[in-house]
């Protein structure tokens, strides 16, 4: 049976962040298609008890959800730099290596950063350790902030850096992950290296190996550093939080995050459904056609969600598509449409990482994309969340 269910929310003095603005949530006529029940707030959103009339089994839009309705970016900068860039750059910027592997590939990403080679500075980020360590959660779920904040301490992070993130694998998976986990808490001067460090490894070949601008470091790192990101998170919540001691500060943003709560609540609304989901997985998958890798899942996709593979984000140097040519691929146009006509886009995938790689190709046309954290991990594991295939 679906759980959920109503409830009045009251927000206080909670913020929603991005591109640095301030935002509030605003009345019905800002929203393209009006939310029933709304009244002008003045500090977040409060919603009357009767809007629980209109929307069966007692649910009704959640306060993320009707926050990012109204969410318009702030951002003008591409959240993307070249490797000529970082390599500029290298000596004000901190670096983080987000390096990880599908478990088919039987590799770890912490041991890959460890024995390198790796860009100069680089410290490893564990998309595994830094999440949440509940029993009951799903694979690298966000952690409490309070145990990202700790993480960011531990890799010597200020709320006032700039952080580039890159990877082994291009920029097929967890480094978008890393930057929307950033972006999540409220640190906005995060960036992707395009093409990870492939592609820095081509600039180094190209412009004269060891004597090039585009550095490696070849040494093995320690185990207390590589792991030091990670064991911080998870201590954090070994001690069951009550406030961080951390000097960063890590605020989370419930506007860049989608719970299954809320997309049950969504196909309730029918044909007024707000939401324009994007499913990152391939097409097979996406249809039902190729069954999941992890026991237990159903085949198919969510109903009313839009195929969108993030392998077709990537161009064939392993660089993410420039936002000229996202703007000429069909299923970015819908989207964007549908945006215009009232609906927030959002993504999912398999477990929550290859969701942010559509996050971040539509970050390049300047518009934020929240991810259901859980994505088809969570949804085809839930005998009672419908699906369709085909």
């Amino acid at each position: 049976m679906r759980t959920g269910g109503w409830r009045r929310v009251n927000t206080g003095a909670r913020r929603f962040v991005s591109g640095g603005a301030r935002l509030q949530v605003v009345s019905r006529s800002d929203l393209g298609r009006p939310w029933h029940g709304f009244r002008r707030p003045t500090c977040g959103v409060n919603v009357s008890a009767s809007a629980a009339r209109l929307y069966p089994r007692g649910r009704a839009p959640s306060f993320a959800m009707q926050a990012r309705a109204a969410l318009s970016t702030g951002a003008t900068v591409d959240p993307v730099v070249s490797p000529g860039w970082l390599a500029e750059n290298l000596g004000s910027v901190k670096v983080l290596d987000a390096t990880w592997y599908l478990p088919s590939k039987k590799k770890e990403g912490r041991e890959t950063h460890r024995v390198g080679p790796r860009i100069p500075g680089a410290k490893y980020f564990c998309i595994d350790a830094i999440a949440s360590q509940d029993a009951a959660s799903l694979k690298h779920m966000l952690p409490p902030p309070d145990a990202f904040a700790a993480a960011a301490d531990a890799l010597g992070l200020k709320n006032s850096d700039t952080v580039v993130v890159y990877e082994a694998n291009g920029m097929a998976f967890a480094a978008a992950r890393a930057w929307w986990m950033f972006r999540c808490f409220g640190h906005e001067n995060v960036k992707v290296l395009n093409g990870g460090l492939p592609a820095w490894i081509r600039e180094r070949e190209a412009g004269g190996g060891p004597a090039s601008a585009f550095g490696l470091d070849e040494s093995e790192a320690p185990e207390e550093s590589v792991d030091a990101g990670g064991n911080a998170s998870v201590s954090a919540q070994a001690a069951g939080g009550g406030g961080s001691s951390a000097a960063y500060r890590a605020e989370l943003n419930p506007g860049l995050v989608v719970s299954k709560a809320d997309i049950l609540s969504d196909l309730d609304l029918g044909k007024g459904k707000k939401m324009h989901l994007l499913d990152a997985r391939g097409a097979a998958r996406y249809k039902g056609t190729e069954p999941e890798a992890r026991p237990g899942l159903r085949s198919g996709h969510i109903p009313g969600s839009f195929s969108m593979p993030f392998a077709s984000l990537i161009c064939d140097d392993g660089g993410l598509m420039p936002a000229e040519a996202l703007m000429k691929n069909d299923l970015v146009l819908r989207a964007l449409e549908e945006e215009r006509a009232g609906k927030f886009i959002t993504a999912s995938c398999g477990s929550g990482v290859t969701a942010c790689v559509v996050a971040l190709a539509f970050a390049r046309l300047g518009k934020d994309v929240a991810v259901y954290d859980g994505s088809w991990t969570d949804w085809g594991a839930d005998t009672s969340c419908p699906i369709e295939t085909g």
